[in-house]
């Protein structure tokens, strides 16, 4: 069984077709995304250590929104796990795991939308 792509083609394909209307848009949302995306994680990290889980939840509401506008399936899965953390949750030891997972989906998604518009 073939992995889910890490980028949705269908999200892709819109975002392509807002081009027809106002050409350069796709790279503009792929620049906007890739500017805020490392900013939102940062964010994310400083609520962590700050144990704000209300400041940690925006953030990733936030990032998972976007993410889910570029189609980047992965960040927005990983950004679903840590919406909703209780401050207990920031104590447990899988923590590190989940932000790790960030870092890596992030990095990941900003290379292929990158790839996507090679003129950035």
């Amino acid at each position: 069984m073939a992995a889910a792509p890490l980028l949705d083609p269908k999200a892709l394909e819109l975002l392509r077709m807002l081009d027809r209307d106002r050409p350069g848009s796709f790279s503009e949302f792929v620049r906007m995304f890739v500017h805020e995306a490392p900013e939102l994680v940062k964010r994310m990290e400083q609520a962590q250590l700050a144990r704000d889980t209300d400041a940690l939840g925006k953030a990733a509401h936030y990032l998972r929104s976007a993410a889910l506008a570029m189609g980047a399936s992965q960040l927005v899965a990983v950004c679903h796990g840590l919406e909703h953390l209780e401050t207990a949750d920031l104590d447990g030891p899988e923590m590190a795991g989940k932000f790790d997972a960030l870092r890596r989906a992030t990095r990941d998604s900003l290379i292929l939308l990158l790839q996507e518009v090679p003129q950035i």
